[in-house]
C-alpha cells in the first residue's frame, strides 16, 4: 500500500468501481450497512462488522462500495448512488477532511446529474 510505485488516479478507482458494480454479489457486499456472524473456531461469538460509508443507511440514494484513508491519500470515498434514473460512481481523494466526504459526494452526483439531464435534452 505505501510503495512508491502504487498509486491510483480517481479515474482509475471510478473505472474499476463502474466494472465492479455491474457484479450482483459485489453491490450486496458494498451495500450492506452491518453484518453478523457466527464463529465456527470459538462457538457462541458472535463477529460484528459495520460499514464506515456514513452515507450508507442515511442517503437512500447510496448503494455503497468504499472509504479509505491514507497518510497519502487522506481521507477518501468511492460511492455509488442512484438517482433520476442514473447510476452514478463518484471518488473522492485527498479529502479536506473525513467527514467533508459526507457532503461532497452528495453535492458532485447533484452536479453530475443535472449536467446529464443538461446534455439529454439538449
Amino acid at each position: 500500500m505505501y510503495h512508491p510505485n502504487n498509486y491510483s488516479s480517481a479515474n482509475d478507482i471510478a473505472k474499476l468501481c463502474y466494472h465492479t458494480m455491474k457484479i450482483p454479489l459485489f453491490r450486496d457486499v458494498v451495500k450492506t450497512v452491518d453484518r453478523e456472524a457466527a464463529s465456527i473456531t470459538y462457538p457462541g461469538h458472535i463477529y460484528r462488522w459495520k460499514n464506515t460509508n456514513k452515507l450508507l443507511g442515511n442517503d437512500p440514494s447510496c448503494t455503497g462500495i468504499k472509504t479509505g484513508i491514507t497518510w497519502a491519500a487522506g481521507p477518501c470515498l468511492a460511492a455509488s448512488m442512484r438517482r433520476d434514473n442514473y447510476h452514478i460512481c463518484i471518488v473522492i481523494l485527498a479529502s479536506c477532511s473525513p467527514d467533508s466526504r459526507w457532503y461532497e459526494i452528495p453535492k458532485l452526483v447533484n452536479w453530475g446529474v443535472k449536467k446529464m439531464q443538461k446534455i439529454k435534452t439538449s
